[in-house]
Protein backbone atom coordinates (compact mmCIF):
# COMPACT_ATOMS: atom_id res chain seq x y z
CA UNK A 1 0.00 0.00 0.00
CA UNK A 2 1.59 3.46 -0.96
CA UNK A 3 0.61 6.05 1.60
CA UNK A 4 -0.60 9.38 -0.63
CA UNK A 5 1.58 12.09 1.60
CA UNK A 6 -0.40 14.74 0.24
CA UNK A 7 -4.04 13.96 0.28
CA UNK A 8 -6.05 16.35 2.83
CA UNK A 9 -7.34 16.89 5.63
CA UNK A 10 -4.09 14.94 7.13
CA UNK A 11 -4.73 12.71 10.26
CA UNK A 12 -3.34 14.04 13.25
CA UNK A 13 0.83 13.51 13.94
CA UNK A 14 2.08 10.81 15.39
CA UNK A 15 5.33 12.91 17.05
CA UNK A 16 6.50 14.70 13.51
CA UNK A 17 9.99 16.38 14.36
CA UNK A 18 9.87 19.74 14.97
CA UNK A 19 11.80 20.90 11.94
CA UNK A 20 11.77 19.14 8.43
CA UNK A 21 15.15 19.23 5.90
CA UNK A 22 14.02 21.61 3.32
CA UNK A 23 12.32 19.68 0.50
CA UNK A 24 11.69 17.12 2.21
CA UNK A 25 8.37 15.47 3.33
CA UNK A 26 8.07 12.98 6.22
CA UNK A 27 6.13 9.53 5.46
CA UNK A 28 3.88 7.91 8.35
CA UNK A 29 6.28 5.64 8.44
CA UNK A 30 8.69 7.69 10.09
CA UNK A 31 11.19 8.32 7.48
CA UNK A 32 11.35 11.40 5.25
CA UNK A 33 11.28 11.60 1.19
CA UNK A 34 11.93 14.48 -1.63
CA UNK A 35 8.70 16.27 -1.98
CA UNK A 36 9.49 15.59 -5.79
CA UNK A 37 9.07 11.82 -4.83
CA UNK A 38 5.80 11.99 -2.77
CA UNK A 39 4.26 14.07 -5.47
CA UNK A 40 4.92 11.46 -7.81
CA UNK A 41 3.76 8.72 -6.07
CA UNK A 42 0.34 11.44 -4.91
CA UNK A 43 -0.03 11.61 -8.65
CA UNK A 44 -0.70 7.60 -9.06
CA UNK A 45 -4.32 8.30 -7.34
CA UNK A 46 -6.80 9.84 -10.00
CA UNK A 47 -8.16 13.18 -9.16
CA UNK A 48 -11.82 11.79 -8.54
CA UNK A 49 -10.43 9.51 -6.32
CA UNK A 50 -8.22 11.72 -4.34
CA UNK A 51 -11.58 13.94 -3.59
CA UNK A 52 -13.43 11.15 -2.70
CA UNK A 53 -10.88 9.94 -0.35
CA UNK A 54 -10.04 13.39 1.19
CA UNK A 55 -13.79 14.47 1.27
CA UNK A 56 -14.32 10.87 3.68
CA UNK A 57 -12.09 11.99 5.80
CA UNK A 58 -13.18 14.93 6.63
CA UNK A 59 -16.13 14.14 7.55
CA UNK A 60 -14.45 11.56 9.82
CA UNK A 61 -11.98 13.98 11.43
CA UNK A 62 -14.45 16.39 11.69
CA UNK A 63 -16.55 13.82 13.94
CA UNK A 64 -13.90 13.22 15.96
CA UNK A 65 -12.89 16.56 16.73
CA UNK A 66 -16.52 17.38 17.78
CA UNK A 67 -16.57 14.37 20.24
CA UNK A 68 -12.86 14.82 21.60
CA UNK A 69 -12.44 11.75 20.03
CA UNK A 70 -8.71 10.06 18.69
CA UNK A 71 -8.90 8.69 15.35
CA UNK A 72 -5.95 6.09 16.52
CA UNK A 73 -8.38 4.05 19.61
CA UNK A 74 -9.92 1.38 19.32
CA UNK A 75 -13.83 1.28 18.73
CA UNK A 76 -13.44 5.08 17.39
CA UNK A 77 -14.34 3.77 13.48
CA UNK A 78 -17.03 1.10 14.97
CA UNK A 79 -18.45 4.30 16.93
CA UNK A 80 -18.37 6.37 13.62
CA UNK A 81 -20.18 3.88 11.15
CA UNK A 82 -23.06 3.23 14.10
CA UNK A 83 -23.46 7.30 14.09
CA UNK A 84 -23.86 6.61 10.33
CA UNK A 85 -26.15 4.17 10.28
CA UNK A 86 -28.32 6.66 13.29
CA UNK A 87 -28.09 9.06 10.45
CA UNK A 88 -29.89 7.07 7.77
CA UNK A 89 -27.01 6.74 5.47
CA UNK A 90 -27.36 3.35 3.21
CA UNK A 91 -25.38 0.32 3.93
CA UNK A 92 -23.41 1.17 1.06
CA UNK A 93 -22.27 4.40 1.67
CA UNK A 94 -21.24 3.64 5.18
CA UNK A 95 -19.06 0.35 3.94
CA UNK A 96 -17.46 3.14 1.46
CA UNK A 97 -16.58 5.32 4.14
CA UNK A 98 -15.67 3.19 6.69
CA UNK A 99 -13.25 1.23 3.88
CA UNK A 100 -11.53 4.23 3.27
CA UNK A 101 -10.90 5.69 6.67
CA UNK A 102 -9.48 2.03 7.45
CA UNK A 103 -6.70 2.31 4.28
CA UNK A 104 -6.17 5.91 5.36
CA UNK A 105 -5.60 4.46 9.12
CA UNK A 106 -3.46 2.42 7.84
CA UNK A 107 -1.24 4.93 5.70
CA UNK A 108 -0.64 6.40 9.30
CA UNK A 109 0.32 3.58 10.78
CA UNK A 110 -3.00 2.69 12.64
CA UNK A 111 -4.03 -0.69 12.17
CA UNK A 112 -8.19 -1.32 12.99
CA UNK A 113 -8.50 -4.41 14.87
CA UNK A 114 -9.74 -7.61 13.27
CA UNK A 115 -13.09 -7.60 16.26
CA UNK A 116 -13.63 -4.15 15.31
CA UNK A 117 -13.49 -4.97 11.63
CA UNK A 118 -15.87 -7.68 12.17
CA UNK A 119 -17.87 -5.26 14.16
CA UNK A 120 -18.41 -2.77 11.41
CA UNK A 121 -18.73 -5.45 8.77
CA UNK A 122 -22.08 -6.06 11.49
CA UNK A 123 -23.54 -2.53 11.53
CA UNK A 124 -23.04 -1.97 7.85
CA UNK A 125 -25.44 -5.79 7.81
CA UNK A 126 -27.56 -4.73 10.25
CA UNK A 127 -28.29 -1.36 8.29
CA UNK A 128 -28.89 -3.15 5.40
CA UNK A 129 -31.45 -5.49 6.81
CA UNK A 130 -33.29 -2.13 8.31
CA UNK A 131 -33.19 -1.10 4.34
CA UNK A 132 -34.45 -3.89 2.86
CA UNK A 133 -37.66 -3.30 5.79
CA UNK A 134 -38.46 0.08 5.24
CA UNK A 135 -41.80 0.59 3.01
CA UNK A 136 -40.60 3.59 1.55
CA UNK A 137 -37.30 2.21 0.34
CA UNK A 138 -34.64 4.62 1.31
CA UNK A 139 -31.92 2.63 1.34
CA UNK A 140 -32.36 1.69 -2.83
CA UNK A 141 -30.12 2.27 -5.01
CA UNK A 142 -30.24 5.43 -7.34
CA UNK A 143 -29.85 4.49 -10.42
CA UNK A 144 -29.63 7.10 -13.24
CA UNK A 145 -32.43 7.13 -15.73
CA UNK A 146 -31.94 4.62 -18.72
CA UNK A 147 -30.75 6.56 -21.74
CA UNK A 148 -32.51 4.75 -24.56
CA UNK A 149 -32.05 4.99 -28.09
CA UNK A 150 -34.58 6.91 -28.92
CA UNK A 151 -34.19 9.06 -25.67
CA UNK A 152 -30.61 10.18 -27.69
CA UNK A 153 -32.25 10.97 -31.18
CA UNK A 154 -34.48 13.37 -28.78
CA UNK A 155 -31.35 15.04 -27.22
CA UNK A 156 -29.60 15.38 -30.76
CA UNK A 157 -32.58 17.23 -32.29
CA UNK A 158 -32.14 19.96 -29.48
CA UNK A 159 -28.39 20.49 -30.68
CA UNK A 160 -28.49 23.07 -34.46
CA UNK A 161 -26.06 21.06 -36.26
CA UNK A 162 -24.86 24.09 -38.24
CA UNK A 163 -23.30 25.78 -35.66
CA UNK A 164 -19.89 24.91 -33.78
CA UNK A 165 -21.22 24.31 -30.50
CA UNK A 166 -24.20 22.45 -31.40
CA UNK A 167 -21.69 20.46 -33.63
CA UNK A 168 -19.48 19.41 -30.58
CA UNK A 169 -22.69 18.64 -28.50
CA UNK A 170 -24.52 16.23 -30.94
CA UNK A 171 -21.12 14.44 -31.11
CA UNK A 172 -20.25 14.48 -27.52
CA UNK A 173 -23.44 12.44 -26.69
CA UNK A 174 -21.66 9.64 -27.66
CA UNK A 175 -24.24 7.00 -26.02
CA UNK A 176 -22.26 3.60 -28.68
CA UNK A 177 -19.20 4.59 -26.96
CA UNK A 178 -20.84 3.40 -23.52
CA UNK A 179 -18.77 5.93 -22.01
CA UNK A 180 -18.05 7.18 -18.59
CA UNK A 181 -18.53 10.60 -18.61
CA UNK A 182 -14.43 11.09 -17.98
CA UNK A 183 -13.85 9.02 -21.01
CA UNK A 184 -14.81 10.96 -24.04
CA UNK A 185 -13.06 13.98 -21.90
CA UNK A 186 -9.95 12.10 -21.95
CA UNK A 187 -9.90 11.57 -25.66
CA UNK A 188 -7.39 13.18 -27.80
CA UNK A 189 -7.41 13.45 -31.65
CA UNK A 190 -4.95 10.67 -32.38
CA UNK A 191 -7.58 7.90 -30.14
CA UNK A 192 -9.79 7.92 -33.27
CA UNK A 193 -9.47 6.34 -36.63
CA UNK A 194 -12.18 5.05 -38.72
CA UNK A 195 -12.04 1.66 -40.96
CA UNK A 196 -14.43 -0.42 -43.35
CA UNK A 197 -15.71 -3.29 -42.51
CA UNK A 198 -17.97 -5.76 -44.83
CA UNK A 199 -21.20 -7.21 -44.21
CA UNK A 200 -23.93 -9.33 -45.96
CA UNK A 201 -27.19 -7.98 -45.99
CA UNK A 202 -29.82 -10.56 -44.47
CA UNK A 203 -32.48 -9.99 -47.12
CA UNK A 204 -30.93 -9.45 -49.92
CA UNK A 205 -27.56 -11.43 -49.97
CA UNK A 206 -25.76 -8.41 -50.85
CA UNK A 207 -22.13 -7.54 -49.62
CA UNK A 208 -22.33 -4.05 -48.05
CA UNK A 209 -19.24 -2.03 -46.97
CA UNK A 210 -19.87 -0.34 -43.46
CA UNK A 211 -17.64 2.28 -42.26
CA UNK A 212 -16.74 2.11 -38.10
CA UNK A 213 -15.46 4.51 -35.61
CA UNK A 214 -12.04 2.76 -33.74
CA UNK A 215 -12.18 4.43 -30.46
CA UNK A 216 -8.27 3.68 -27.76
CA UNK A 217 -9.10 4.54 -24.28
CA UNK A 218 -5.89 5.31 -22.79
CA UNK A 219 -6.92 5.96 -19.09
CA UNK A 220 -10.13 4.64 -17.35
CA UNK A 221 -11.72 3.86 -14.30
CA UNK A 222 -10.76 0.31 -14.95
CA UNK A 223 -7.53 1.56 -16.13
CA UNK A 224 -6.70 4.48 -14.20
CA UNK A 225 -2.42 4.24 -14.56
CA UNK A 226 -2.82 3.72 -18.73
CA UNK A 227 -0.67 0.36 -18.11
CA UNK A 228 -2.83 -0.66 -21.17
CA UNK A 229 -5.25 0.29 -23.86
CA UNK A 230 -8.93 -0.17 -24.60
CA UNK A 231 -10.78 -0.91 -27.69
CA UNK A 232 -13.87 0.18 -28.87
CA UNK A 233 -15.26 -0.43 -32.67
CA UNK A 234 -18.81 1.26 -33.36
CA UNK A 235 -20.27 0.83 -36.89
CA UNK A 236 -22.02 3.33 -38.74
CA UNK A 237 -25.59 3.64 -37.79
CA UNK A 238 -28.49 4.12 -40.58
CA UNK A 239 -30.07 7.40 -38.72
CA UNK A 240 -29.14 10.71 -37.61
CA UNK A 241 -27.68 9.10 -34.08
CA UNK A 242 -24.77 7.46 -36.17
CA UNK A 243 -21.49 8.63 -34.46
CA UNK A 244 -19.49 8.06 -37.02
CA UNK A 245 -21.44 10.68 -39.63
CA UNK A 246 -21.14 12.99 -36.23
CA UNK A 247 -17.03 12.17 -35.78
CA UNK A 248 -16.59 13.16 -39.77
CA UNK A 249 -18.35 16.06 -39.33
CA UNK A 250 -16.54 17.41 -36.26
CA UNK A 251 -13.27 16.12 -37.61
CA UNK A 252 -13.77 18.94 -40.71
CA UNK A 253 -14.83 21.29 -38.21
CA UNK A 254 -11.64 21.20 -36.24
CA UNK A 255 -9.61 21.15 -39.78
CA UNK A 256 -10.96 24.64 -40.17
CA UNK A 257 -10.07 25.73 -37.31
CA UNK A 258 -6.65 24.38 -37.45
CA UNK A 259 -6.90 21.77 -34.89
CA UNK A 260 -4.89 18.97 -35.65
CA UNK A 261 -3.76 17.38 -32.60
CA UNK A 262 -5.07 18.19 -29.07
CA UNK A 263 -8.23 17.54 -26.94
CA UNK A 264 -10.66 16.09 -29.44
CA UNK A 265 -13.55 17.34 -27.48
CA UNK A 266 -12.94 21.11 -27.53
CA UNK A 267 -14.52 24.28 -25.68
CA UNK A 268 -16.25 26.75 -27.82
CA UNK A 269 -17.57 30.14 -27.20
CA UNK A 270 -19.04 32.23 -29.12
CA UNK A 271 -18.65 30.46 -32.07
CA UNK A 272 -14.87 29.72 -32.23
CA UNK A 273 -12.71 27.84 -30.40
CA UNK A 274 -11.01 28.59 -27.20
CA UNK A 275 -8.69 28.05 -24.30
CA UNK A 276 -10.44 30.38 -22.34
CA UNK A 277 -11.38 29.48 -19.01
CA UNK A 278 -9.94 27.68 -15.41
CA UNK A 279 -6.92 26.35 -17.10
CA UNK A 280 -6.75 22.12 -16.37
CA UNK A 281 -3.72 20.84 -14.79
CA UNK A 282 -2.37 19.23 -17.43
CA UNK A 283 -1.52 22.28 -19.97
CA UNK A 284 -1.48 19.43 -22.93
CA UNK A 285 -5.85 19.59 -22.52
CA UNK A 286 -6.11 23.35 -22.85
CA UNK A 287 -8.94 24.03 -24.93
CA UNK A 288 -10.81 20.61 -23.80
CA UNK A 289 -13.61 19.88 -21.75
CA UNK A 290 -13.98 18.28 -18.65
CA UNK A 291 -16.59 15.50 -17.55
CA UNK A 292 -18.29 17.88 -15.48
CA UNK A 293 -19.06 19.11 -18.47
CA UNK A 294 -20.41 15.83 -20.56
CA UNK A 295 -22.32 15.54 -17.38
CA UNK A 296 -23.84 19.20 -17.34
CA UNK A 297 -24.27 18.63 -21.45
CA UNK A 298 -26.34 15.07 -20.67
CA UNK A 299 -28.51 16.75 -18.24
CA UNK A 300 -29.59 20.02 -20.19
CA UNK A 301 -29.97 18.24 -23.28
CA UNK A 302 -32.51 15.98 -21.34
CA UNK A 303 -34.09 18.96 -20.30
CA UNK A 304 -34.28 20.63 -23.39
CA UNK A 305 -35.67 17.15 -24.61
CA UNK A 306 -38.89 17.16 -22.52
CA UNK A 307 -37.15 14.08 -21.26
CA UNK A 308 -36.73 15.44 -17.50
CA UNK A 309 -38.96 18.19 -15.90
CA UNK A 310 -37.80 20.95 -13.81
CA UNK A 311 -38.13 21.47 -9.84
CA UNK A 312 -40.59 23.45 -8.56
CA UNK A 313 -39.33 26.14 -5.77
CA UNK A 314 -40.03 24.19 -2.61
CA UNK A 315 -38.03 21.30 -4.37
CA UNK A 316 -35.33 23.37 -5.91
CA UNK A 317 -35.22 24.43 -2.06
CA UNK A 318 -34.79 20.98 -0.63
CA UNK A 319 -31.84 20.01 -3.19
CA UNK A 320 -30.00 23.41 -2.29
CA UNK A 321 -27.02 22.96 0.14
CA UNK A 322 -27.25 26.93 0.37
CA UNK A 323 -30.99 26.31 1.86
CA UNK A 324 -29.61 23.83 4.29
CA UNK A 325 -26.97 26.35 5.63
CA UNK A 326 -29.58 29.13 5.84
CA UNK A 327 -31.82 26.55 8.39
CA UNK A 328 -28.88 25.37 10.34
CA UNK A 329 -27.86 29.80 10.82
CA UNK A 330 -31.61 30.52 11.47
CA UNK A 331 -31.88 29.23 14.98
CA UNK A 332 -29.80 27.79 17.87
CA UNK A 333 -29.52 23.94 17.95
CA UNK A 334 -27.46 21.53 20.06
CA UNK A 335 -25.21 19.26 17.90
CA UNK A 336 -27.82 16.33 17.89
CA UNK A 337 -30.29 19.53 16.75
CA UNK A 338 -28.03 19.84 13.41
CA UNK A 339 -27.48 16.42 13.15
CA UNK A 340 -31.25 15.94 12.90
CA UNK A 341 -31.69 18.99 10.44
CA UNK A 342 -29.17 17.68 8.17
CA UNK A 343 -30.02 14.21 8.50
CA UNK A 344 -33.83 15.29 7.59
CA UNK A 345 -32.67 17.47 3.98
CA UNK A 346 -30.26 14.51 3.18
CA UNK A 347 -33.50 12.00 3.30
CA UNK A 348 -35.61 14.43 1.25
CA UNK A 349 -33.00 14.89 -1.30
CA UNK A 350 -32.91 10.84 -1.46
CA UNK A 351 -36.23 10.49 -1.85
CA UNK A 352 -36.46 13.52 -4.70
CA UNK A 353 -33.76 11.88 -6.59
CA UNK A 354 -36.07 8.29 -6.18
CA UNK A 355 -39.00 10.03 -7.62
CA UNK A 356 -37.76 12.48 -10.67
CA UNK A 357 -36.07 11.31 -13.85
CA UNK A 358 -32.41 11.93 -13.96
CA UNK A 359 -30.18 12.22 -16.64
CA UNK A 360 -26.64 11.85 -16.25
CA UNK A 361 -23.02 10.27 -17.47
CA UNK A 362 -24.26 7.25 -16.18
CA UNK A 363 -27.07 7.05 -17.99
CA UNK A 364 -25.68 6.71 -21.67
CA UNK A 365 -23.56 3.66 -19.95
CA UNK A 366 -26.72 2.00 -19.07
CA UNK A 367 -29.08 2.81 -21.77
CA UNK A 368 -26.46 1.59 -24.36
CA UNK A 369 -25.80 -2.09 -22.33
CA UNK A 370 -29.75 -1.95 -22.12
CA UNK A 371 -29.97 -1.72 -25.30
CA UNK A 372 -27.41 -4.54 -26.32
CA UNK A 373 -29.17 -6.86 -23.96
CA UNK A 374 -32.54 -6.15 -25.63
CA UNK A 375 -30.61 -7.11 -29.12
CA UNK A 376 -30.00 -10.58 -27.62
CA UNK A 377 -26.30 -9.40 -26.61
CA UNK A 378 -24.55 -12.70 -24.31
CA UNK A 379 -23.49 -10.99 -21.23
CA UNK A 380 -19.49 -12.00 -22.34
CA UNK A 381 -20.42 -9.58 -25.15
CA UNK A 382 -21.32 -6.98 -23.14
CA UNK A 383 -18.94 -6.96 -20.79
CA UNK A 384 -16.07 -6.43 -23.62
CA UNK A 385 -17.45 -4.25 -25.74
CA UNK A 386 -18.52 -1.62 -22.77
CA UNK A 387 -15.48 -2.30 -20.72
CA UNK A 388 -16.79 -4.24 -17.96
CA UNK A 389 -14.57 -6.78 -15.57
CA UNK A 390 -16.00 -10.28 -15.98
CA UNK A 391 -18.81 -11.04 -13.68
CA UNK A 392 -18.59 -6.92 -12.96
CA UNK A 393 -21.33 -6.52 -9.87
CA UNK A 394 -21.79 -2.98 -11.72
CA UNK A 395 -22.59 -4.58 -15.07
CA UNK A 396 -25.07 -6.64 -12.88
CA UNK A 397 -27.23 -3.47 -11.43
CA UNK A 398 -27.77 -2.72 -15.29
CA UNK A 399 -29.04 -5.88 -17.32
CA UNK A 400 -32.29 -6.49 -16.86
CA UNK A 401 -32.22 -9.97 -14.68
CA UNK A 402 -36.09 -10.76 -15.06
CA UNK A 403 -36.75 -13.26 -17.28
CA UNK A 404 -37.76 -12.56 -20.44
CA UNK A 405 -41.79 -13.30 -21.39
CA UNK A 406 -41.02 -15.28 -24.01
CA UNK A 407 -39.40 -17.90 -21.91
CA UNK A 408 -41.52 -17.06 -19.21
CA UNK A 409 -42.68 -20.81 -17.65
CA UNK A 410 -46.28 -19.02 -15.90
CA UNK A 411 -47.01 -17.71 -19.70
CA UNK A 412 -48.74 -20.60 -21.46
CA UNK A 413 -46.53 -22.37 -24.52
CA UNK A 414 -48.86 -21.15 -27.37
CA UNK A 415 -48.15 -17.49 -26.28
CA UNK A 416 -44.74 -18.04 -25.95
CA UNK A 417 -44.18 -19.01 -29.41
CA UNK A 418 -46.31 -15.52 -30.49
CA UNK A 419 -44.15 -13.40 -28.08
CA UNK A 420 -40.77 -15.36 -29.53
CA UNK A 421 -42.18 -14.15 -33.55
CA UNK A 422 -42.61 -10.87 -32.42
CA UNK A 423 -39.23 -9.96 -30.93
Amino acid sequence: MTADLTASPALPSQGAPAVLPAGRVLHPDGYTVAAGTAAWAAAATPDNTARGRASRMAGFVAWCRDRGRLHRDPGTLADYAAWLADQRHPAETIGIYTSTIAERLADSGVLVPPSERDMVERIIAARARQEARDPDGQGDVLQATECTREDLAAMLAVHDPDTLEGLRNRFALDWYMAGRASEPASLNLRDLATETLTAVDPDTGEVLELHALVITLRLSKTNPYGRTTETVRIAAQDDETCPVALYHAWIAELDQNGATAGPLLRRVKDGRLTTAGRPPKDPARAGGISDRTIRNLIADSARAAGLTRALDPEERAAMSTAAERAELAAVVLTDEGREAVRARRRLARRALRRGVRRYSGHSMRRGKVRADQRAGAPRHVIERQNRYAPGSRALARYLDDLVAWDENPTVPARFRRTLAART
